[in-house]
Formats: C-alpha cells, structure tokens, sequence
C-alpha cells in the first residue's frame, strides 16, 4: 500500500472519529446522567453546548495554524488532543466537569475539516470521490454514536462510552506521528542518495 492511500485512511479515521466523539455526549446524558444526576434532559443537555460552539468556532485558528505551521502537525494534535479530552470527560463527576471536558473536546474536533479535508482534496485533480469517501467515513461516525454508546453504557457503564473513542483516537495519533515522521526520514534519504549521486 503506497503513502498516499495510507495517509487517505488516517485522514478517513480521523473524520469517523471526529463525529463519533462529538456526539457520544447526547447519548450518554439521554440513558445514563439524567438519573445518575438527578436531573432532566434539558438540563443535562446545555452542557454540551460550548463543546459544539469551540467546534464551529476553533475552527478559524485551526485552519490558520496549519496553514502557518503543519497540517501534519495539526493532525496530529487533533487525534491526540481528542483522546486526552474524551479521558478527561470521562473522569468527570459534576455537570461543569463534563461541560468542560466537552469543551475541550469541541477544541480538538474542530481541526479536522479546515486540517484533514484540505488533505484530503490536497494535490487532487478530481476530488469528488475522495470527498465522497471521507464524507462517508464521517457519516459513519454520526451512524454509529448512539449505537456504539448505548452498547458501551449497557456492557460497562457511561465513561467507557468517552474511554473507548479516546483510546481510538491516540492510538491513530502516534500511528500517524510516526507515519509521518517515517516519511520524512525517507524524503530526506532520496534527497541525500541524489545528491550523492550527482
């Protein structure tokens, strides 16, 4: 498997994981918080809403630091950051720890479309399959979320719902740290072998 197919998968792993962890909260207060905390629905559900304004909102820099800096980088960031997040939700034990924890995960999400769909589209002549593909991939995250949750809140309780996709999203950020440090490392050994060749 060549490179580029590679990096397309990571880049497919991350918009799954981007919609997934978004929105595993609304499940999880649904089926579990409302009782365990005492409180109804619409007043569980507010919480989530400053995750889903960093999410528009975070955006804006995001796609400024990768322009500035690494979309690489900024990938990278993005997976790791939103593993470490959904830990941090999952440890939560009042309505403003998990807002905040929702919070952050909304920081880390929002990188993904001004990040990963420019990767994705990046160097193409055609384009509209590969978005198609990635649209399908982030698709699958919204259709799986409430399933996935409300399997993982049956089987081992609300904070595996968080855990679970966290672990997911770390996992794929050192595979793709390394993905892309290994690829700069051989970028940089074809450069040194045609020097020395000339």
């Amino acid at each position: 498997m060549d490179r580029d197919r590679i990096n397309f998968f990571f880049l497919n792993m991350g918009h799954f994981l981007d919609h997934l962890c978004m929105l595993v909260f609304a499940t999880v207060a649904a089926l579990r918080l409302t009782t365990e905390w005492n409180m109804s629905y619409a007043e569980v559900i507010p919480y989530a809403t400053p995750g889903y304004i960093a999410f528009g909102i975070f955006a804006i820099p995001a796609g400024w630091l990768a322009d500035k800096w690494s979309k690489e980088g900024m990938m990278t960031i993005f997976f790791i950051g939103m593993g470490l997040s959904t830990f941090f939700t999952a440890m939560a034990s009042t309505p403003l720890q998990i807002g905040i924890g929702l919070f952050m995960i909304g920081v880390f999400a929002a990188i993904y479309h001004p990040v990963g769909i420019a990767m994705v589209v990046h160097g193409r002549e055609k384009t509209g399959v590969p978005l198609a593909i990635n649209g399908i991939f982030g698709n699958m995250g919204v259709a799986v979320a409430a399933l996935l949750t409300g399997y993982l809140i049956d089987t081992s309780g609300w904070r595996s719902a968080f855990l679970l996709p966290g672990i997911l999203s770390i996992a794929f950020g050192l595979g793709y740290a390394w993905f892309v440090h290994a690829g700069r490392h051989a970028r940089a050994a074809d450069i040194a072998s045609g020097a020395a060749a000339k």
